[in-house]
């Protein structure tokens, strides 16, 4: 499970067992009371789930057929019992701040940064000329041309507090700052670096210099409001739950935050023992300020600059280069709001036609109707300017299912039992049709993205799509059972995708499992030291077909053409060929499982062993252009995961006085490998697909660290270098201070071929521990979420670049680290940067710890109340990580084959929170 993002209202990403596809989706089946949905499940309201069951194994998984390839996330509604009319209240408020600043450097430490980048190139000197004597300590002449003469005295007037000057004449530029002798440390070094040995240099105290923190700027304590409430009413004949809730983030970053409104209801309507009508549904309306990335922004502004002036006005370029926009001012000049209005929802009957035998009816619907408003105002950092444009898109989506199932339970001379189900079901899945409109120079700015056509001195433009696919499924299983100690399931879906190729449209998928309930036979009592134990085999092959609709028929485009003599055309032109043999993806699951108890049930666990092959995998291939398009969709390649799951449960500690301590285990391990890709045993590197590699893998040189003195290298350039004759040239590649990568092929040259596979992102294993405490009306938990392995990039320092830059360790003549290379001004982009990027990504992070009290029911009756309970929590209040000053899960994958790769940045920031809430029952 990781984060899409953090931004208020985002999902998040969950992968089962590991990756199978290497083009098509490999996330999750998710079915919400029995009934699958097409669409995100973050509308549905969290107090409204009663469990999440995550379906696995071949056996589960089959049944689901066309969808549950990736597994299957099953989430049941909260129901109402029999019994008296109950009301439950549960509210909360949080208070979230950041949890990991992107780490950058303040105004101090940029300023040495800079001064050593210019030093490296014989730059930093009173006249900017490499004819004169190079200064490596601090100097107030050579910092106003440095800090100053590009950007008026912006930057310099952060700088300048520093010195302690005897002249000091802006008019004239003339700066002289007071002196102070040199240490003999001071002296030798210059005379190691070859310089002119200087008995005195500028009085410099950097603890003078003023910095400003931009990404404090950016930031807020963010404030959760939760409030839910529920009505159930239960009666012989008729059980109904009522819900509502009300949600409300505002992000800890300006311009962002997300509301949700929710009701629901789940019912069930039996008018006679052999008659059942229920129904479960939930609306929710959304509105979701996606705003602009504040943070990220002001992460790039240059310390010793400011969003303001002395006057309080806005700088829209703090330094004045307009390469650098303050985009602070974004939070009200840059909208990006989504509106969502979601159902979800099934009706369903069901009838007792004899004795063990009943028919099912289920109708299920997701419909998600979306507006999107984008607009960028004038003074945005977007528009810096110029007239505000703005669009808006409206999205109608809609998915149904519609199931016939009849259902057989019969039990044959004790000893036997059968369960026979027959499904026959009908799925039209994401139909989408979209409209979306476009303006230019607005007139009105107060009208964002609406009434455009009359808002705009330039023609509105608009596009629009539509889509939709259809599933016909059949299905057939068997559950046999004898003496409730063999347990045998067998199964078989024969599934229709309209998306396929007519001809390749329908597969068939069985599966089959075996369990055997092992305290049930009579050796099994002749010990006392298990009390269950219960062995499980399964094997069952699901399919894939999640590829857009229509590209197997050659889908047409819009092209535009420009003829010999220059007269331009617009036609359409193949997207792509026509593919009428493109089948299933088809993914085969074998499990081994055993589940326990032992020492009179205080240990509990189940281990799960499992192999996943998927063959014929749907993947995009691209061609040469001359063929007129540039891929074709095949069914072609291999993957395969291997890895074991564990659960555990221990009663630690139980005493009469009324304490408990348990504690919940959860681990998995899986190991993922590419084992075919075009049927020749070929590697795939555009694409970084390797065989026998997982499919996420970093590629690249091997970092041997920094060169440092005394170091050999091609032609011995780097023993005895002497900066202020820059030998063999100032950028050479191999000198004190340039980045040092492995020749891996020997063959003396370092090119492409010497790169090789790092790593994965994907850790060796995860885990999950739970501890909770109780003591009498008391309950203390805590959740610990470990990831071992794996490896993700961090950015770019971006030394002496037009931005900020990241914090980084990096090599000076007196710091020789071997983190990172030294700063040079003419290269902000060095030679083999990428090979210093990867970071080891295991951590531990505390996911939550909640302390709750229930109020003793002896003081709630006075008071007419049923329960009462209060409790605290704080989220994510720590992070143990020792390899970057960033948190491994806000950094995504993102790697290239190509010479230099993308820089990644952190895809936003974690948080922590500190919860407040209680729950009232009546």
């Amino acid at each position: 499970v990781a984060p899409n993002s953090f931004r208020p209202g985002a999902g998040a990403n969950i992968v089962v067992r590991g990756s199978r596809s290497l083009s098509a989706s490999n996330g999750p089946l998710y079915v919400v009371d029995g009934i699958p949905v097409s669409y995100t499940i973050d509308d549905i309201n969290p107090n409204d789930i009663e469990t999440i069951d995550v379906l696995k194994d071949a056996s589960s998984t089959a049944i689901y057929g066309v969808r549950g390839a990736n597994g299957v996330i099953q989430i049941t509604t909260k129901k109402a019992k029999t019994g008296k009319t109950r009301v439950d209240y549960t509210g909360s408020t949080s208070y979230d701040n950041i949890l990991k600043q992107i780490p950058v450097f303040n105004a101090m430490q940029l300023a040495d940064n800079w001064r050593q980048a210019y030093f490296a190139d014989r730059l930093y000197n009173f006249a900017q000329s490499t004819a004169s004597p190079n200064n490596y300590f601090p100097n107030a002449a050579a910092d106003v041309r440095l800090f100053g003469g590009n950007t008026g005295n912006a930057m310099w007037d952060f700088i300048k507090d520093a010195y302690q000057f005897t002249t000091f004449d802006r008019a004239t530029n003339t700066y002289i700052a007071a002196k102070r002798a040199t240490t003999a440390e001071e002296r030798a070094l210059m005379a190691n670096l070859g310089l002119a040995v200087l008995t005195e240099v500028d009085a410099y105290d950097p603890s003078k210099i003023k910095s400003f923190d931009w990404q404090n700027a950016a930031l807020r304590t963010g404030i959760t409001n939760n409030h839910a409430i529920s009505i159930s009413i239960g009666t012989d004949k008729i059980k109904s739950n009522f819900n509502g809730a009300y949600f409300k983030q505002t992000g800890i970053e300006f311009g962002q935050d997300y509301t949700r409104y929710s009701i629901g209801n789940n019912t069930e309507f039996k008018p006679s023992k052999s008659i059942i009508f229920g129904n479960s549904f939930s609306f929710t309306n959304s509105i979701q300020n996606i705003g602009t990335s504040l943070y990220a922004n002001a992460s790039g502004m240059l310390p010793f600059t400011k969003p303001y002036d002395s006057a309080g006005n806005f700088l829209l370029y703090p330094n004045g280069d307009q390469q650098i926009v303050n985009g602070l001012g974004d939070a009200s000049t840059v909208l990006n709001q989504v509106k969502v209005n979601r159902l979800i929802g099934n009706v369903y009957a069901e009838i007792m036609l004899f004795k063990g035998l009943r028919y099912k009816t289920v109708f299920g619907l997701d419909y998600r109707n979306s507006r999107n408003g984008t607009f960028n105002g004038a003074k945005s950092s977007v528009r810096q300017g110029n007239a505000a444009n703005a669009s808006y898109t409206i999205n109608n989506g809609t998915s149904w299912v519609y199931d016939n199932m009849l259902l057989y339970d019969a039990k044959i001379k004790g000893d036997h039992s059968i369960n026979v189900t027959l499904l026959q079901e009908l799925q039209s899945l994401n139909k989408n049709d979209a409209l979306t409109l476009s303006a230019q120079n607005l007139i009105f700015e107060e009208q964002k993205w609406y009434s455009l056509q009359q808002n705009s001195l330039a023609i509105v433009t608009g596009s629009g799509s539509y889509s939709a696919q259809q599933y016909l499924s059949y299905m057939g299983r068997l559950e046999y059972g004898y003496k409730n100690k063999y347990l045998l399931t067998v199964s078989n879906r024969y599934d229709n995708s309209s998306v396929l190729a007519v001809g390749n449209q329908g597969a068939y998928f069985p599966s089959a499992a075996f369990a055997w309930r092992i305290e049930n036979e009579n050796f099994f009592k002749s010990q006392n030291v298990f009390n269950s134990a219960k062995l499980r085999v399964g094997i069952g092959r699901v399919g894939n077909a999640s590829i857009a609709p229509y590209l197997t028929s050659g889908p047409l485009a819009a092209a535009n053409y420009n003829w010999a003599n220059g007269t331009a055309a617009i036609g359409q032109a193949p997207q792509t060929f026509r593919t009428p043999n493109l089948t299933w993806e088809k993914t085969t699951t074998r499990n081994f499982g055993l589940d326990f108890s032992l020492l009179k049930n205080r240990i509990t666990a189940s281990i799960d062993i499992y192999n996943t092959t998927t063959k014929d995998i749907l993947q995009r291939q691209t061609i040469n252009a001359t063929n007129g398009v540039q891929y074709v969709f095949v069914n072609r390649g291999k993957t395969e995961n291997r890895g074991i799951d564990i659960s555990i449960s221990t009663i630690n500690f139980r005493t009469k006085s009324g304490f408990t301590w348990t504690t919940d285990i959860v681990f998995s391990k899986n190991k993922e490998k590419i084992v075919d890709i075009d049927g020749r045993g070929n590697n795939d590197l555009a694409n970084l697909w390797i065989l026998g590699q997982p499919i996420n893998i970093y590629y690249n040189y091997i970092s041997d660290g920094i060169y440092q003195y005394g170091d050999t290298a091609k032609g011995g350039y780097l023993k005895d270098y002497l900066w202020n004759k820059g030998t063999n040239g100032a950028n050479t590649a191999y000198r004190p201070g340039k980045i040092r990568v492995r020749d891996v092929n020997g063959d003396t040259l370092l090119n492409a071929s010497d790169k090789v596979v790092l790593g994965t992102h994907n850790p060796d294993w995860t885990a999950g521990i739970t501890n909770t405490f109780t003591y009498k009306n008391f309950e203390l938990n805590c959740n610990i979420y470990i990831r071992q392995g794996g490896l993700y990039r961090v950015p770019r320092p971006g030394f002496v670049g037009r931005y900020q830059s990241f914090e980084a360790n990096y090599w000076t003549p007196t710091n020789p680290s071997n983190e990172y290379q030294q700063p040079t001004r003419t290269s902000d982009i060095p030679l083999y940067w990428e090979a210093l990027g990867y970071r080891n990504a295991s951590f531990v992070k505390i996911r939550n710890i909640s302390l709750s009290y229930r109020v003793p029911e002896t003081l709630l009756s006075k008071i007419k109340v049923s329960s009462l309970s209060f409790f605290v929590n704080a989220v994510n209040p720590f992070l143990f990580h020792k390899y970057s000053k960033y948190d491994p899960e806000t950094i995504q994958y993102t790697e290239s084959f190509v010479a230099t790769t993308g820089n990644p940045t952190p895809n936003s920031y974690s948080f922590r929170s500190f919860v407040f809430g209680a729950k009232l029952g009546f």
